[in-house]
This record gives structure tokens, C-alpha cells and sequence, in this order.
């Protein structure tokens, strides 16, 4: 029986649907079909977690193995004549260089250029007026930029961001000004992604001036988050974890009958206030900041808060703490369909692969990874992500385990 084939038997056998399937591994039902029909040639990395999902005792890995170790990747399992041949080549290569491996995940952006974009919005080379929008279209604007930031389509979300900055520079009444300082936090997130601390800080400082402007506590509370954010990159832990904490004495007192994006940016600062505060071997500190973010994330939106979103962030302080262990424990505690965005999501499979690292256990790292990357590859490249990597890499020199090389070519980890 052939890889495709048995991957059908284990699928039946264990009453999973294709979409069930798609869930577990995140490759797409279209992919999946084709794999079983034989008319593809799948990936080591669906073997090894169709294995794992559908309780196959090592057999699907197996069968990959006698299959297609020694088969090129990517290529498709049937074709004729030549026109075929090159049009299936053309497909692959396009493949191989990680666009389109899923419907799920979006393609690599270039976050130079990114950076760029957001630099000259935030430090223009001249003044403009621009004439004010509607309070709707601005509105529609903001939802559409959100929408990139939780797909992680950072390329995209420059091009929204760019456009709204110089509107929100202009911003004068007390709505607006609660729309300007989401502005500036967007862009200060995304910097924060894409290693740009200098200009992050410039987003970050207007934000806070538009957010105290406004006197929206949503606004108030992400703009402290982002400053927390800042000086923990910086490596100044103390005053991450002073601020979340005098932060917290002030919004606190003020979110009972608060909206529920208040309630969001609450647990959101408290979740990143709890990671600086593990910085500094405050686990007292750190684990009451996380259940100031559990309670929050029952009164905020589940896209913008979740139960999952917190997860996350358990996890990293678990890691900071060196308990690798509880780190897994709570990465089994929530299944990835509770975490609604694509960029938390994958910051909850790199954590994975951080603590699995941490605990030795780098055949699993890397399978994380490389579901990380399926979910928002731009994840991938983040300095942390790259770390992880590197150290994986160092780990075996030779790079044995199942596509760490090539992962490590696509994040831009020297070999």
C-alpha cells in the first residue's frame, strides 16, 4: 500500500474528514486529495504530523520513507509529454521558493521594503494636508489594516498604514484621535516584527500622544503595551514590568463597564508585561500579570484577546523561566483553532519549537517550525524565530533533521 493510499486507510480508520486532516497539518484539502490519489508527491512534513494526528505508530512515516526519501521534493507524481514536464517544473519552482504550499498562510514579503514604506510615512520629507476622510471610510480603512496585521501581511499593511499615517498625523477631535493612535500602534507592532526598534519608537511615541489625547482606554492601554514591548527589546526589563504594573493601577479601577476592546488592550499589556517581568526572575510578578490576561480575555473580543492569545504567552514565560516542560503543558492545553489570527498563531507554534528546543527534543522544534512557517511564513524571519534556528543548526552541524537547511535558507540563517 502507497503512502497516499495508506494515509486514506489511517484517515477512515479514524474518522477524520479532509478538513479535519487540513486542521491538524495545514496543508490544504486540495493537497491532501491529491496525496491520497497519488498525483502528488507530499512532504516529509505531512507524514510526520499526519502520523502524529491520525495515531499511526510511526506507519505513515514509513511509508513516506519507501515512497519518496529519494524522490525530488515537490515534483508532481504523473505527467506527460514535454509541456507537461515544464509546466509542472515551472509550478515547483515557484513552490519550492514557499509561495503557495497552502491556502492558509500568505507569501513571504520583502520587510526591507516594509520598513521603508512605514519610515517614510512616519518621517515624511515634506509636509502635506491631506484632505480628512469620512469617520466610515476611516473606520473601514482601520478594520482592513487589522485584518493584514492578524494575517501577518506586513507588506500589504505598510501600504494601508502608509496611507492612513499622514491622516492620522492631522487628527484633532477625541474619536479621531482614539482612530489615530490605533494607527500608530499598528505601524508600532509591525516595526517591532520587523527588528526596526528606531523607528518603532517614533510610532510608538505619537501613539501615546494621540491615545492620552483621546482618553480612550483601548487606545491608553496599547499604547503602554507598546512602550512595554520597546524597552523590553531594549533589554531594560524593569522598566517594562514598572510600567505594565503602574499601567495596571490606573486602568484596572476604570475597565468595569468598559468596551470589550478595552478589555483586550488590557490583557494584551499584561500578557507582554508578564514576559518582561519573567525577564527579571519575577515569577510572582509574571503569573499575575497572566491571570490579569486570562480574566481580561473573557470580557475581549476572541479575535482580539483569546484564551489562546494568553496560551502564547504562557508559554514564552514558561520558557524565559527555563520550565520547557510547562511550557508543552500549556501548548496542550489549547488547540490552535483557538487562537483566531494567523501571526499568533504562528508565535504559537515558534514558542512550541522554542521550548522543544530548550528541551532537547530538536526533531520536534523543527516540525513546529515548519508548521509555524505554513501558518504566516513572515513569522519565520523574525530575529527570535531565527535564533531558534541557529541554534538548532548548531546543534547538528550536519543538518540531518528533516528540512532545517532549507528552512533555514528561506529565514535567511546562514548555513
Amino acid at each position: 500500500m502507497r503512502f497516499g493510499e495508506k494515509l486514506r486507510y489511517f484517515r477512515n480508520e479514524r474518522q477524520v474528514s479532509l478538513s479535519g486532516l487540513q486542521e491538524a497539518t495545514y496543508f490544504s484539502k486540495s493537497y491532501l486529495s491529491r496525496v491520497e490519489r497519488g498525483l502528488r508527491n507530499p512532504e516529509r512534513l505531512l507524514a510526520e504530523l499526519a502520523d502524529q494526528a491520525l495515531d499511526a505508530n510511526g506507519q505513515l512515516v514509513a511509508a513516506w520513507i519507501r515512497d519518496y526519501e529519494n524522490v525530488p521534493p515537490m515534483l508532481e507524481a504523473r505527467s506527460g509529454g514535454e509541456a507537461t514536464k515544464r509546466r509542472a517544473f515551472l509550478k515547483n519552482a515557484t513552490l519550492a521558493a514557499g509561495v503557495g504550499l497552502t491556502d492558509v498562510a500568505g507569501q513571504p514579503e520583502q520587510s526591507a521594503a516594509t520598513v521603508a514604506r512605514l519610515r517614510d510615512a512616519l518621517v515624511p520629507d515634506t509636509r502635506t494636508s491631506p484632505v480628512a476622510p469620512s469617520r466610515a471610510s476611516l473606520a473601514r480603512a482601520m478594520t482592513r489594516a487589522q485584518r493584514d496585521f492578524a494575517a501577518a501581511h506586513y507588506a500589504d499593511l505598510a501600504d494601508d498604514l502608509a496611507d492612513l499615517i499622514p491622516l492620522a498625523r492631522i487628527a484633532s477631535e477625541p474619536v479621531e484621535l482614539a482612530i489615530a493612535a490605533q494607527v500608530y500602534h499598528l505601524a508600532t507592532r509591525t516595526l517591532i516584527k520587523l527588528s526596526a526598534s528606531p523607528y518603532a519608537w517614533i510610532a510608538a511615541n505619537q501613539g501615546e500622544q494621540a491615545a492620552h489625547a483621546s482618553g480612550d482606554l483601548r487606545a491608553i492601554g496599547d499604547a503602554r503595551r507598546d512602550l512595554v514591548s520597546l524597552f523590553h527589546r531594549a533589554m531594560e526589563y524593569g522598566k517594562a514590568r514598572d510600567i505594565t504594573t503602574s499601567a495596571a493601577k490606573w486602568l484596572r479601577p476604570q475597565l468595569k463597564g468598559a468596551s470589550a476592546p478595552a478589555w483586550g488592550a488590557y490583557g494584551a499589556l499584561m500578557s507582554t508585561g508578564a514576559i518582561a517581568a519573567a525577564r527579571l526572575e519575577d515569577r510572582h510578578s509574571a503569573m499575575g500579570m497572566l491571570q490579569e490576561a486570562d480574566e481580561a480575555a473573557q470580557h475581549a473580543p476572541n479575535i482580539v484577546l483569546s484564551h489562546g492569545h494568553v496560551a502564547t504567552y504562557k508559554i514564552g514565560v514558561s520558557i524565559v523561566l527555563g520550565d520547557a516542560g510547562t511550557a508543552i503543558e500549556y501548548a496542550k492545553g489549547v488547540t490552535p483553532d483557538e487562537i483566531p489570527t494567523q501571526e499568533r498563531r504562528a508565535s504559537y507554534y515558534t514558542g512550541i519549537a522554542e521550548a522543544y528546543t530548550l528541551w532537547g527534543k530538536t526533531d520536534r522544534a523543527v516540525r513546529a517550525l515548519l508548521v509555524a512557517e505554513k501558518v504566516a511564513p513572515t513569522e519565520i524571519q523574525r530575529a527570535g524565530t531565527r535564533q531558534v534556528i541557529t541554534e538548532l543548526l548548531h546543534r547538528d552541524r550536519h543538518s540531518k533533521l528533516s528540512g532545517l537547511r532549507a528552512l533555514a535558507r528561506r529565514a535567511g540563517v546562514s548555513l
